[in-house]
């Protein structure tokens, strides 16, 4: 199928007087840890000069009903339809210099051909140099300047040597095709993830992009202003170190994550580096911790407490105070200049992410359908069908697949 035929420009603008140096890539993967993509997208194109000049057709390569876009109901009719859009953004950076940004949800069809179209806007741009940005929730302490690693379609490309410690299977997103096909075409690919602590990815946590933007300087990118993310960065820091002094369990996870990174770092390049696997069952084991009842030291007769399926725990706004030592602030997601609201989630550490999918019933799911798990004001989707089980029950239903990222 022709790869032209999916990205166009805008009406008003004429392609051939378009140039730019760099292209920016924010595109949607497994998760967006720290809100870090959000938070970038936000900052250039609110304190920078830029308008919108193409797009991709939506209708061709996304899945709506596997990624439900929000709607509001106002009493009676319908408004403010999240419209999922992939959009390329001009932009004029500080020095003056222009270059582009692209934003939007993952691609979910026509992987090959949506890289191929993007491959010929950059040829027809001319750029030099693309940067992925993204964000992955890792084993990292709050308290260490956060690890920006580096991939490249040519490992030559990369301008500052920071890679992961191993090498790793995963599943694709489609910023790793892309990364492949810039290469193969002879482009100037780089990616750039921020690990994000593991305890704070599910909130907004500007720390994260701050390490993105800095390391766009590094990775020979524009230069653009930190002041209004420093200004975010501050009560969330202040919050953070508020809630972890005030319980010793965090404290002791959180220093055992910051001997460990040290440890990496002074360590040299001779030394073995733990393997994700065991890093994994580290973690865990020691979060297994936070689910026992192991009572105080005067033999309190309390019984012990009973694992409750997340599906059926009660929000944080709906348990008693006493009930609350074990919560993380999490800053709603405002609009710049707004007024911050402070939320309240349990405190979680997977390794790797997971999806908790959400129950389902017969009664509103007669069809095969895809589910999603509401995140703060975004979802994340999974590819689990539901189908009606064969049993004797007509009523019940059972999932097959695997969600993305188990």
């Amino acid at each position: 199928m022709d790869p032209t035929t999916l990205f166009s420009y805008e009406r008003h603008v004429d392609s051939r007087a378009l140039r730019g140096r760099t292209l920016l890539v924010t595109l949607g993967a497994y998760s967006d840890a720290g809100d870090a993509q959000r938070l970038v997208d936000d900052q250039l194109l609110n304190t920078l000069e830029s308008r919108v000049v193409g797009r991709l057709d939506m209708d061709q390569v996304y899945d709506y009903a596997g990624h439900r876009p929000e709607v509001t109901l106002q009493l009676d009719h319908f408004t403010e339809y999240a419209k999922p859009e992939i959009l390329l953004h001009e932009v004029t950076a500080l020095d003056g210099d222009t270059f582009f940004l692209l934003t939007g949800p993952e691609p979910s069809f026509q992987w090959e051909r949506v890289a191929n179209a993007l491959r010929i806007v950059v040829e027809q741009l001319g750029i030099e140099r693309t940067l992925l940005l993204q964000g992955f929730p890792a084993p990292v302490p709050h308290t260490r300047e956060l690890p920006v690693t580096r991939f490249a379609g040519d490992p030559e490309s990369i301008a500052v040597r920071r890679t992961m410690p191993g090498t790793f299977r995963l599943r694709a997103p489609f910023t790793a095709l892309l990364t492949m096909r810039l290469a193969e075409g002879g482009h100037e690919v780089v990616g750039l993830t921020v690990h994000v602590p593991q305890y704070l990815h599910e909130m907004s946590y500007p720390d994260a992009a701050i390490a993105l933007l800095g390391a766009i300087t590094e990775e020979r990118g524009p230069q653009v202003p930190l002041e209004a993310l420093e200004a975010q960065a501050a009560p969330v820091r202040e919050a953070v170190a508020a809630q972890i002094d005030a319980q010793p369990q965090l404290q002791e996870m959180v220093d055992g994550l910051e001997n460990r990174f040290d440890r990496m770092i002074t360590s040299g390049a001779g030394a073995e580096v733990p393997t994700a696997d065991a890093i994994a069952a580290e973690v865990q084991e020691y979060l297994a911790s936070f689910e026992e009842d192991t009572g105080d030291a005067g033999g309190s007769e309390e019984p012990p407490r009973r694992r409750i399926p997340r599906t059926q725990r009660p929000r944080a706004s709906e348990r008693p105070a006493s009930a609350q030592r074990d919560l993380l602030p999490v800053l709603s997601r405002g609009s710049p200049g707004s007024t911050t609201a402070v939320t309240w989630m349990p405190v979680r550490v997977t390794f790797p992410a997971r999806v908790v999918m959400k129950a389902v019933s017969a009664a509103s799911c007669p069809v095969a359908i895809r589910t999603i798990e509401a995140r703060g004001a975004r979802c994340v989707a999974s590819n689990t069908r539901q189908v009606p089980s064969i049993s004797a029950s007509t009523t019940r239903w059972k999932s097959i697949g695997v969600s993305p990222g188990a």
